[in-house]
């Protein structure tokens, strides 16, 4: 059976939920404050609901069907959160990892494995750079309210940004190259605009490791507002790349 391709919206959604959920789960509870969790967790919980209601307005049910399922138990881990439970959320945080991935996966489904593959792969090396990249810039806020707090939750972030980025450009590359040696007819041989290429590369991955060099030496030196601040610049860069690669399946 088919299965039907999810909206672009759902799509990013689901995307930047699993990274989420997932850089979550590498977040240290005894260091970190319960309000950065509970935010987190809430903004989850809005990306799913915002993805099952594309979902559900475009036709399409059968994920939608476990978007909304996932959702619910998103209420839950944000109430076993808010609640100072981390033993109780963290499973349903990784549940909700291991649900939007598999999403993830089953929608990437291609004629061809090795387009499966590379689609699926694509999805979500997306979403762990989305996830480490935001949680990042969240997680810089919550040093304004606690200076005191350790600086190694934040190093770990930065250093995921960096492993997802070289992750995300080895697999577009190799998207890339699927588009230009793949058959007329398939999902990877629909037409790149230069301009979205050009943005795709140029801010989405070498603007964000700029962003991403620049931040890791402003947390090398404590300067965690400036990290904050730059941040914000490469949220807006992870931003425009992965829109972008929204637009073809060559773009990764």
């Amino acid at each position: 059976m088919p299965i039907p391709m999810i909206p672009l919206l759902a799509d990013f959604a689901i995307r930047l939920a699993c990274g989420l959920a997932l850089l979550l789960l590498a977040t240290p509870w005894r260091i970190v404050p319960p309000a950065f969790f509970r935010t987190h967790s809430q903004i989850i919980l809005g990306l799913l609901v915002l993805a099952a209601l594309d979902m559900s307005r475009a036709g399409v049910n059968a994920p939608a069907g476990v978007i909304i399922g996932t959702a619910v138990l998103g209420y839950f881990a944000t109430v076993s959160w808010g609640l100072g439970l981390p033993r109780l959320a963290l499973p349903m945080s990784g549940a909700i990892a291991l649900a939007t991935a598999g999403i993830l996966v089953v929608v990437s489904r291609e004629p061809g494995a090795e387009a499966w593959t590379l689609t699926a792969c694509g999805r979500l090396a997306s979403a762990f750079l989305m996830g480490s990249t935001f949680t990042a810039m969240l997680l810089g806020h919550h040093y304004l309210t606690a200076p005191a707090m350790s600086i190694s939750p934040l190093r770990r972030f930065v250093k995921c940004m960096g492993w997802g980025l070289g992750i995300r450009v080895f697999i577009a590359g190799l998207s890339l190259w699927f588009w230009l040696y793949s058959p007329s007819g398939s999902s990877h041989s629909a037409g790149v605009s230069p301009l979205f290429l050009t943005i795709r590369w140029g801010m989405g991955f070498a603007g964000l490791a700029v962003a991403t060099v620049m931040t890791w030496k402003t947390v090398e030196i404590r300067s965690t507002q400036s990290a904050t601040g730059i941040l914000y610049i490469a949220v807006i860069f992870v931003l425009l790349g992965e829109l972008t690669s929204l637009y073809s399946p060559a773009m990764g």
